[in-house]
């Protein structure tokens, strides 16, 4: 077995062989459930049908735009930001089973586990994400932005995803227990959730809720999304911000999110 030392000093290439072996692990665990495959593609698909049409007759937005456009890119942040949760609960039942125990004695880098779990949630929002614009298309959603603009909204709305999933991760790693992580991990994201611009836009808010809304790193995300799906004209108009600022409002709660988590989750699957 390597001392510290020489694990510290693995080169490249084995350390991405590790990242691949931990994240071909995960994606295993994952088709080999295939009801937990089953019931998280249907629940989106249900959010997705009761915003669009549901509230599409009590809502409107303005400025000719229906609610229908208006929604389906928040719809698609949301989702992403709860499937996050199950990377948090998916370390802890490592932690539960003992697995990261074995993982911790394997002369592996010690970044491929928290790497690796990264790049199979990649892997698995995206794929989410893109069966949910398919969805979207079929129930008469369009961008207005062209096809860069529907690839570039799929980019964020998995970001973001990624983003929750490295705050989940250290949720999972300090909390430890798998049905304690779930709702650690709910208490902070529902509220930023719905204080934002995800289901009205922040002037229709209470006045009091308006600033919180704009600081939001939700409403950071779905501004970006709605602005590369319909187009920066509209973003202006629904939201009073053009698509570059919110972009960079995106790129900084971005990096401030995986930074911070990244390093409190590392630091703490060190300690043990």
């Amino acid at each position: 077995m390597r001392d510290p030392r020489r694990r510290a000093a693995l080169p490249p290439g084995r350390v991405l062989a590790d990242i691949g072996l931990v994240a071909q692990r995960n994606l295993r665990k994952v088709l080999r459930n295939p009801r937990l495959i089953v019931f998280s593609t249907i629940q989106p698909f249900m959010q997705l049908l009761l915003f669009a049409f549901v509230f599409s007759a009590v809502a409107t937005v303005g400025g000719g735009l229906g609610y229908k456009q208006f929604v389906v890119p928040a719809v698609l942040v949301q989702t992403m930001t709860f499937a996050a949760m199950g990377a948090g609960i998916g370390i802890a039942n490592d932690l539960h089973t003992g697995m990261i125990d074995r993982f911790r004695s394997l002369p592996i880098a010690r970044s491929a586990f928290l790497v690796g779990r990264t790049a199979s949630d990649s892997l698995r929002l995206g794929i989410q994400a893109c069966l949910l614009v398919l969805a979207a298309l079929a129930i008469g959603f369009r961008f207005q932005a062209g096809l860069h603009g529907a690839v570039g909204m799929i980019v964020v709305v998995v970001l973001f995803g990624i983003a929750l999933s490295s705050f989940s991760a250290w949720i999972g790693l300090a909390v430890r227990d798998p049905e304690t992580v779930q709702a650690a991990v709910f208490i902070p994201i529902l509220p930023l959730v719905f204080t934002s611009s995800a289901f009205a836009p922040i002037s229709r808010l209470p006045g009091w809720m308006q600033p919180v809304a704009e600081a939001s790193p939700v409403t950071a995300a779905i501004d970006t999304a709605r602005g590369l799906a319909l187009g920066d004209d509209v973003l202006v108009q629904i939201s009073g911000v053009h698509l570059h600022t919110a972009a960079w409002h995106f790129a900084l709660w971005w990096v401030a999110i995986v930074g911070i988590s990244t390093a409190l989750a590392v630091r703490r699957y060190r300690l043990g």
